[in-house]
This record gives structure tokens, sequence and C-alpha cells, in this order.
């Protein structure tokens, strides 16, 4: 009787492990298979998606059974992000290889076994581009900032078209580039308007200012009447909260108003 007894457990144990393990899935087709929605089927492999499974080389898939590498979340379903979370240990404690998310910094670190190392990535770069259709008025011999412009586009949010001021959102190389058009009026003899750029930063590691001045010397025949335009580029070094600002002066002798013309006035701003 106690042969009986003691052999059972071996008989059993052969006949467990010998056998592939479900739960969810009658037929599994792995070692360890879980089938959450108990949906697959052998002849449809896009029914895996809510698969989990374990092989006999102990690789282990979640979204497909036939895991390529020992952790395999590659799945039709195509939903296959991974969650890293946070951690207090030390890179010592975690050891080499490990991952961790900085929720104060929003980036990625790894540990080489003894500090966590940044994970190297670049933020995408400002991108502002927009025109003007405002009619905004500038009295005469008066240096004014172009508000009310509509935005095309904005990549990082930095440019507030109410008030035409851009901010950088890191320090870099920035190409600026501003053009306007006043509706069709009268122009005065010896008169200019300014097509002005200009930046808040106040190092000497940038020219703070760009102008760049259109002149109308005088007309022989009579007072002059057109469309005036001006236009302005510079590259400036900035450091993260500089400010950018697109401004106009003017002294043609009366109040001049933009086009209401989108496209006769813009402003672009990109960092390099």
């Amino acid at each position: 009787m106690k042969k009986i007894i003691y052999s059972l457990p071996v008989l059993f144990s052969a006949f467990f492990y010998s056998q592939n393990v479900g739960i969810g899935i009658k037929s599994p087709e792995t070692i360890f298979h879980i089938d959450a929605k108990k949906n697959t089927t052998s002849t449809n492999a896009t029914s895996y998606y809510d698969d989990a499974g374990i092989t006999a080389s102990g690789k282990m898939g979640v979204g497909n059974i036939s895991p390529a590498t020992r952790v395999d979340l590659r799945s039709a379903e195509n939903k296959n992000a991974i969650g890293i979370g946070g951690t207090t240990q030390t890179a010592i404690v975690a050891k080499a290889g490990a991952l961790r998310y900085n929720a104060s910094t929003k980036d990625m670190s790894y540990s080489d076994g003894t500090n966590w190392i940044q994970l190297p990535y670049k933020a995408p770069s400002d991108f502002v581009q927009a025109e003007n259709s405002s009619g905004q008025s500038f009295a005469n011999n008066t240096t004014n900032v172009v508000t009310g412009w509509t935005e095309n586009e904005d990549v990082n949010s930095r440019f507030d078209p109410a008030t035409g001021i851009f901010t950088a959102s890191k320090n870099g190389i920035y190409v600026v580039s501003f053009n306007f058009t006043f509706a069709s009026g009268t122009i005065a003899d010896d008169t200019k308007i300014e097509a002005i750029v200009q930046t808040s930063n106040t190092s000497t590691t940038t020219n703070p200012i760009f102008k760049c001045v259109n002149s109308y010397p005088g007309n022989t025949a009579g007072t002059a009447t057109n469309l005036v335009s001006g236009s302005c580029s510079g590259i400036f070094n900035l450091v993260t909260g500089d400010t950018i600002r697109p401004s106009v002066f003017q002294n043609l002798g009366t109040s001049k108003s933009l086009s209401t013309d989108k496209t006769l006035t813009s402003f672009s701003v990109f960092g390099l």
C-alpha cells in the first residue's frame, strides 16, 4: 500500500508536466496559454491579440503565442505600447540594463549598474508660420508690434497670435522671417518704412534687432499712391524664454493700415 501511495505523486507529476496548460482555452498551443476573451481559433492568427503564452524555451508572448524574443509584445491588434513607470530604487539596486520613466523631466533613464543615465532625445524644434489679415493701423512716425495674427503652424505652442510675440522653448539658433504690406495709400516725399525683428535677448551672443529699411526720397510727378511693402529676416542665438516680435515703423505722412489680404503679411520662426 505504501508503494502505491508514494507512486501516485510521481505519476501525476509526469502527466502534468507532459501537458500544455490552458486558461480560457481547451487546446492550449504553448506550455502555458491564456486566452482572456476565449476567442482563439488556430485558423485565425488575428485572434491571438488577447492571448499570452510561454513557450518550452522560456519565451513569453503577450498578444501572440509565437514569441521570437524573451518577451514579445507584437500583436495583430497593433496596440503594443509598453508602460514604464518611475522608481525610487538606486541604479545599483536596479542593476545594469534597467529602465525607468522620470515624471518630473518627462524622459527615460537606464541604469549602467552605478548611475541612472538619461536616454538622449531631441525635442521637436520650434516652428511658427502665421499670416495677418487684421488691417491693423499704424500711426505716422511710430513703431508698433504687429498683432492679431492667424496661425497656420505652431509646433510647440510658443507663439501668441494676439500679441505677436514668440517665446523660445530652448537654447539654440532661430531663423526668423517677417514681411508686411500696407493697403494702398499716399506716400509723402523723403519718408521710409522699417520692417523690424527684435529679440528680448540682451547678451553679446546675438544681434538683438534687425531692421530692413525701404526709403521714398520723392516723386517729381506729384504725390505717389501705392501699396507699400517691407520684409526682414534674421538669425538669432536665443536662450529658453527669450522672445521675438515683429514690428513696423513708418513715417509716410499719415496713418497706414495693413492690407487685409492675409498672404501679404506673414511671420515665420524656425528653430534649428
